[in-house]
């Protein structure tokens, strides 16, 4: 019943942790009662699909509300009626504030999963007008993998007087092994990993980079050497999005390459590499990226691709951050 930040690593199950105990609070009354916001629309696809799947109640209705998808299936969504939403703000708003067709009367929980990352892509001026419309009679909880101080700063506008629940361990699953792999020039990028993936024989590989352009460019050059391979970034449609992970999920390709659309809150079980092959971005990327292997007590391996000594030390300065061993990558047989 109170209001809560969590912090957990990556993996360790937040979205399991607050829906059961959400869904067995719940009578089916077809009017909404919880509202959960999430940062993607996979992540949206991926919550209601937990949530039909851990419900006590076999008549529960689930909508998962997100740009891309035409609007008129999620009004009759609305009309049918429905207990969960699970949304991106942009798409909620939408809902809430112009079409009016979501009514906020019978809520009773609001959850913000991966907080830091909506805050981080810019949703926060969307956030805190949806809470601000929210009945004051609720349950609020934040899930994120890192408590940033915007983070707190909402939860102080936002929840009531809110127990900090954070992990005894740190944001990266202790049984990922970090390497690192050396590179002169983007010729020797490409044979590198054209010659770890030919010799790995791994059934389930990320591969990230920093821009749409790029992950096309690589999955060209893995195609001309006969990998099979499929790609995924924010220009696709949504069902194309949705086809490539259910694919990937279910082993049909062993091979994906991805801008960070990918690295949150995805949850694929048995990733055995994710590949850096452009450096990302910031330490949060970083640890995101690497969170998709070593998920839920599996071991994997996170490599990452470094072309300057500036990129080396930034590496090794994660690693003393965050307690991690990381090592060179000799071998890719290893």
């Amino acid at each position: 019943g109170k209001d809560i930040i969590a912090q957990s690593q990556t993996g360790t199950g937040k979205t399991a942790a607050f829906l059961i105990p959400i869904l067995e609070k719940l009578e089916v009354i077809y009017k909404p009662q919880v509202l959960i916001l999430v940062p993607t629309r996979e992540l949206a696809l991926q919550v209601s699909e937990e949530a039909r799947k851990l419900s006590p109640h076999s008549n529960l209705q689930v909508a998962a509300v997100y740009g891309g998808e035409p609007i008129y299936k999620q009004l009759q969504a609305f009309r049918r009626g429905v207990d969960v939403i699970i949304g991106t703000p942009g798409r909620i708003i939408d809902h809430i504030f112009t079409r009016k067709s979501f009514h906020l009367d019978h809520l009773k929980f609001v959850v913000l999963d991966e907080v830091d990352e909506m805050i981080g892509k810019g949703f926060l001026k969307e956030i805190e007008k949806i809470m601000k419309k929210v009945p004051e009679k609720r349950q609020t909880l934040l899930f994120s993998a890192t408590v940033s101080p915007e983070v707190e700063g909402f939860a102080r506008k936002f929840a009531k007087n809110p127990s900090l629940i954070t992990s005894k361990n740190d944001d990266l699953p202790s049984n990922t092994e970090h390497y690192y792999m050396e590179i002169a020039s983007a010729r020797q990028k490409n044979q590198n990993l054209i010659t770890f993936l030919s010799s790995s024989q791994a059934d389930s590989v990320i591969v990230f980079a920093n821009t749409k352009r790029k992950v096309e460019e690589i999955k060209n050059i893995l195609l001309d050497n006969r990998l099979r391979v499929d790609y995924i970034h924010s220009d696709l449609s949504q069902n194309r999005r949705t086809r490539v992970f259910q694919k990937f999920r279910a082993k049909k390709i062993s091979l994906l390459i991805a801008t960070d659309v990918a690295a949150r809150g995805l949850d694929i079980k048995d990733i055995a590499y994710v590949i850096n092959y452009d450096f990302p971005q910031n330490r949060e990327f970083y640890i995101h990226r690497t969170g998709r292997t070593g998920r839920a007590g599996a071991s994997g391996k996170a490599i990452t691709f470094v072309n300057s000594p500036r990129e080396k030390n930034q590496l090794l300065a994660i690693a003393r951050q965050r307690n991690f061993k990381l090592e060179r990558f000799t071998s890719p047989t290893r």
